[in-house]
């Protein structure tokens, strides 16, 4: 987004964007809220996005474009160094009140307090922008990102508009500092006057509170009126401006002139830094806890792709605050392959393992750390679940044919690069409509060439065709009932949909045992 004076074109920098800040044809379709649901990235989203909820469009959308992705990463790494983090977090908190300040503004119906408050809001812009230069030109940057937007900041602060801006703000200031005046309150008579030598009792008053105070006295940064004046005192106001004309033109030509206050560029800026520090912070917990963390390999579509100790960020975040374990687990595919098939006893990681593969996608598209030790991936256009729903009554449907809806719908707006996660699918019917289904909706995904991950009960559906690859939940070798959580690479075991018909009428030996003792 250029800048709304003559600065030079090197002038436009993003933190997102290498090129158009818009991204106009490097993003895919937008994380359903479904989606987002079935990942377990719902909650995440709304964690990132609480103090800046314009964050959580960017993060619900996939990037297409390779060097889009590589240039986020370029970024995210640099911001690891607490050095370049801590003065860009900084200047975003001092330009959010300013953008908060601005916005009042726009609602003040005073023209004398609207424009003491923008002089204000121009005096943290200034030394908000300046001083995040200064903390950048003293530093060694790689990224390309952060050298152009350092860049940026140079030629805007350089450049004829910034300039003017601060002289107006000195001149403003200086004016206003040059007000004296006094109030006199008479019962329900208030007279403004000029000062005529009036005692200044401040220091008084302050030494009188002095041995009240129980610390060293904050800086107050404070506009010449507060938000919240009421029209007695905008009235005073508008008396003393009578009484100083000069000072007060100074001020309301600094309003009416340099409006909008903000240059877009280092607006934008202040709202994507955001979108970094905020997914760092958000880790914290995970990095103290050792958990392996990666900036994925960019690969095409059609190249092996896979992750070494990947794991679902939302499980990892609950096991870490409940003091347990965080189970990892290892996947790959090699051409022709496209679809992990993954079967298993029940509550053995399968669901996990599907949630981690789509966060791992969908995360490694924004350019950002992904939970994994190492990553291979191709970037995807969606990611598309069908995960087991309740029965709804208020839709006329079974529960199979609301299933067969969904993925029809899923198939229908899946492309050769999109990621699904089918978890559970067609568990509801008998086996051999699970297998014709699932055969069905395998050989289509294998058709499209999208990726995959399936999660059923049915072990034949692990050898539908060269495109699919078995997984399975494993169980400890000595003990079926304890389940490992590892999902590991090899032929089903032949149990998975045994043990799912004892679980769902009561088999099982858990439930005979119970009920034996009932």
């Amino acid at each position: 987004m250029p800048a709304t004076t003559e600065e030079p074109s090197e002038a436009v920098a993003s933190l997102l964007w290498p090129c158009v800040r818009d991204g106009a044809g490097a993003q895919g379709q937008p994380l359903s809220d479904e989606a987002a649901h079935d990942l377990q990235l719902a909650p995440l989203f709304d964690a990132l996005s609480r103090d800046a909820p314009w964050l959580r469009p960017w993060y619900a959308t996939p990037c297409t474009d390779v060097e889009v992705v590589a240039y986020r990463q370029q970024i995210a790494t640099e911001l690891e160094r607490e050095e370049v983090a801590a003065p860009l977090a900084t200047f975003a908190r001092r330009l959010q009140r300013v953008r908060q300040r601005e916005e009042a503004v726009q609602r003040v119906t005073y023209p004398y307090v609207a424009a003491a408050w923008f002089l204000a809001a121009a005096q943290r812009y200034l030394h908000a922008t300046t001083e995040l230069l200064e903390e950048l030109e003293a530093l060694t940057l790689e990224s390309p990102g952060l050298r152009g937007c350092r860049s940026a900041l140079r030629s805007i602060v350089t450049g004829d508009r910034f300039r003017d801006l601060a002289t107006a703000t000195g001149a403003a200031q200086e004016a206003m500092e040059g007000v004296v005046y006094t109030v006199r309150v008479q019962t329900d008579r208030v007279t403004v006057d000029r000062d005529h030598g009036e005692a200044d009792l401040t220091a008084e008053v302050a030494a009188t509170f002095a041995r009240f105070r129980t610390g060293p006295p904050r800086p107050v940064d404070r506009p010449p009126v507060e938000p919240g004046v009421d029209h007695v005192a905008a009235r005073i106001l508008e008396l003393v401006a009578g009484q100083h004309p000069e000072a007060f033109a100074a001020l309301t030509e600094l309003h009416q002139h340099h409006q909008p206050l903000l240059d877009p560029t280092v607006a934008a800026l202040a709202r994507e830094v955001p979108f970094y520090l905020a997914y760092h912070e958000r880790l914290q917990r995970i990095r103290a806890a050792g958990l392996p963390l990666c900036l994925p390999e960019l690969v095409d579509q059609d190249a092996p792709c896979g992750a070494e100790d990947s794991y679902d960020l939302a499980v990892a975040l609950k096991q870490l605050a409940d003091g347990n374990p965080v189970v990892p687990n290892d996947w790959h595919l090699d051409p022709p392959e496209r679809v992990l098939v993954v079967t298993g006893a029940n509550q053995g990681g399968k669901t996990t393992f599907a949630r981690a593969f789509g966060q791992l996608h969908h995360l490694a598209s924004l350019g950002l750390p992904v939970p994994a030790r190492r990553a291979r991936v191709g970037l995807h256009d969606r990611v598309l679940t069908h995960f087991e729903r309740q029965e709804r009554i208020t839709t006329l449907r079974g529960k199979l044919q609301d299933e067969l809806v969904r993925v029809h719908a899923l198939l229908e707006e899946a492309t050769p690069g999109t990621v699904a996660v089918l978890n559970e699918t067609f568990s509801s019917t008998t086996l051999q409509d699970a297998r014709e289904l699932g055969s069905a909706v395998l050989q289509r995904i294998a058709a499209l060439g999208a990726r995959a991950v399936f999660v059923t009960f049915v072990d034949e559906l692990t050898a539908v065709g060269p495109a699919t690859v078995s997984m399975v939940a494993t169980v400890a070798p000595d003990d079926p009932t304890v389940r490992t959580f590892r999902v590991v690479r090899r032929p089903p075991d032949g149990l998975a949909h045994a043990v799912a018909l004892a679980e769902r009428y009561g088999l099982t030996d858990e439930a005979i045992r119970q009920r034996s003792t009932s």
